[in-house]
């Protein structure tokens, strides 16, 4: 009796090791029915033949292509003028209180020709040559769906800093609705040697006197086209007597940071060296003739 109830105790110990084995055996040889796989060769190959008919498709090139179509219509450039006014950081640019220490400037070159509100007084004369050769920015893409409207540059003259407004439409796209990462880095590019050229730091008032010797852009998020994109630059440090170091950050209309830049500028002297130049080669050509009137 007593060995029976022996054996009886014994049985659920035994039974219980033999489900836990009989657990580690099932998964080994496929009891347990395995999970489905979403991503298998069926649904690859549906993706594929979707995607393959989405990029091949002339249905959405054509929806795309009549969506960001650009007519040379006169009021489309005083419409965005209007929207640019509107804006509530160029409105406090301009107001006399919060925007006294602001010089306000427009378009990318020629700016003796281009200066607003009557700030001559705050800005040096620019009559070489060279500022009215036709530029990438102010002639090539200066078109409608580009650069429709000249870009308007504030100068701070206690800071600075300068802050630009400028527009680019669906022409400057890279990927639909994206602009081309080229035009950011070339917009960085002009505001950077532009904030040097204005900046009272510097040696030099020619922005074709610096030279970006390195650049670090950071994308932050993408610059969706056909809107306003503020650029706020600004001179951290002068590395060198003729190398500034300057940040700039691009943001959209509704103040979000898209690009994060960081570049040294070297001051060449190549702007001041080529107008000296100029003057001379036009003072020798007129010399005679004042000479023979004398």
């Amino acid at each position: 009796m007593i060995r029976l109830t022996r054996r009886l105790q014994r049985l659920p110990i035994r039974s219980v090791r033999l489900s836990s084995s009989a657990a580690l055996i099932k998964p080994q040889f496929g009891i347990v029915p395995r999970k489905l796989r979403f991503f298998n060769w069926k649904s690859t190959s549906v993706f594929f033949a979707a995607g393959a008919a989405l990029a091949y498709s002339e249905f959405i090139f054509e929806r795309y292509a009549e969506y960001t179509e650009v007519r040379a219509d006169p009021k489309e450039t005083v419409k965005l003028d209007f929207q640019l006014r509107s804006h509530p950081l160029y409105q406090k640019l301009v107001h006399p209180v919060t925007g006294k220490d602001w010089v306000k400037l427009s378009s990318w070159e020629n700016l003796d020709r281009n200066i607003l509100d009557g700030a001559e007084q705050n800005l040096l004369v620019k009559t070489q040559k060279e500022y009215q050769a036709p530029q990438l920015t102010n002639h090539t893409l200066a078109v409608p769906g580009a650069i429709a409207v000249k870009p308007v540059i504030f100068h701070n003259k206690v800071t600075d800093e300068t802050i630009t407004f400028v527009h680019m439409g669906y022409r400057l796209c890279g990927h639909p609705f994206i602009i081309h990462g080229g035009m950011i880095a070339t917009l960085l590019n002009e505001t950077f040697k532009r904030n040097a050229s204005l900046s009272g730091t510097t040696l030099s008032s020619l922005k074709t006197d610096y030279m970006v010797e390195n650049i670090s852009i950071s994308y932050r998020a993408p610059s969706l086209a056909n809107q306003f994109f503020v650029v706020k630059t600004k001179q951290v440090a002068a590395l060198e007597p003729k190398l500034y170091k300057l940040t700039s950050a691009i943001e959209s209309e509704k103040g979000k940071v898209l690009v994060q830049a960081e570049a040294s500028l070297r001051d060449t002297g190549r702007g001041s060296k080529s107008a000296a130049l100029n003057a001379s080669t036009w003072k020798d050509k007129l010399s005679p003739l004042f000479g023979s009137s004398t």
